[in-house]
């Protein structure tokens, strides 16, 4: 039996569900192998639509294109991918609480906002007040404590 890689870009993209310009993107920065070639055409192994899927779910898990080529290449060295995973997912972890957080505040901001019935910014409790040096964006999604549900200006 031939030990030739048979599988063409078009065919690894139908079996993986992603387009060929994105294994074309993989191989180009050292995710993917540059795969065997048969008169100019790329040919790949069966087990390319696996690294593909791993990719997919490591992207939807956070994951950066970077911290997937060192864990691809951790698991392709024979070294295994367990203590970057364990460290990655950490920092991961980390950056999804901070995201949590942000993302509360931004619901509080614009369930007020939703309520909003300022006729401009300078009168909105929401937004600096004229003259205020500019805020953090951050901290001004912080709410203060909107009295009877009203966010105009308290003068």
């Amino acid at each position: 039996m031939n030990d030739w890689p048979e599988l063409t870009i078009g065919e690894v993209a139908r079996r993986a569900g992603v387009a060929t310009s994105s294994i074309r993107y993989y191989e180009s920065i050292g995710v993917l192998p540059e795969p065997d070639r048969l008169h100019g055409q790329r040919r790949y192994r069966g087990d390319i639509v696996g690294k593909l899927a791993f990719i997919g779910v490591a992207q939807s898990a956070g994951f950066k294109l970077d911290e997937i080529k060192d864990l691809v290449h951790g698991i392709d060295g024979g070294n295994g991918m367990a203590d970057q995973m364990r460290a990655l997912s950490t920092q991961k972890l980390e950056e999804v609480d901070a995201l949590l957080e942000r993302t509360k505040a931004m619901k509080g901001w614009l369930e007020v906002a939703k309520e909003c019935g300022c006729g401009s910014p300078a009168e909105c409790g929401l937004f600096p007040a004229p003259g205020e040096e500019p805020v953090d964006v951050e901290a001004a999604l912080t709410l203060y404590e909107v009295q009877g549900g009203d966010c105009r200006r308290q003068h």
